[in-house]
């Protein structure tokens, strides 16, 4: 069995971190007509501001997500896993950290936004009990905003 550990990049992690970023999101442009969001990003920013999280598998990075403290929730920004892992459960397991770093946070909730054409990300997050409240332009992107209640 895989061993699997979640953890805060560091800036060592940053060429891993674009290439995986890359990997999960580059065949969006052709749908959208831009590059997603998170292949814009500054990164090493993230990394900095302890935003950045890895999720290791073997002790190789396959799978990034960001989280950032936005006014009074925090925002799951990106979560990104190399394709050939996506359905290894890895996205399920950042998004569990996550909501459980917004917890010790004390968070009563914790939102994230995604691109309108993700459909498959939007399907994960109502299974995980996201609810849509907002669907609005931002930045130049069509996106859907969703949040979850934190017991």
């Amino acid at each position: 069995m895989a061993r699997i550990v979640i953890r805060p990049a560091v800036e060592a992690d940053l060429p891993v971190i674009a290439t995986v970023m890359h990997e999960a999101f580059a065949g969006f442009i052709p749908l959208t007509g831009q590059a997603p969001q998170p292949l814009l990003e500054d990164h090493g920013e993230r990394i900095a501001k302890g935003e950045s999280l890895v999720l290791l598998e073997d002790e190789k990075i396959v799978g990034v997500a960001v989280l950032v403290t936005e006014g009074d929730a925090p925002l799951l920004r990106t979560v990104a896993v190399l394709p050939e892992r996506q359905s290894a459960g890895h996205a399920r397991r950042l998004i569990a950290f996550a909501e459980e770093e917004a917890r010790r946070r004390s968070a009563g909730e914790i939102r994230v936004v995604v691109h309108v054409t993700m459909a498959k990300a939007i399907r994960l997050y109502r299974a995980l009990g996201y609810e849509e409240y907002r669907r609005a332009e931002q930045e130049g992107y069509y996106r859907v905003f969703m949040k979850k209640r934190l017991g």
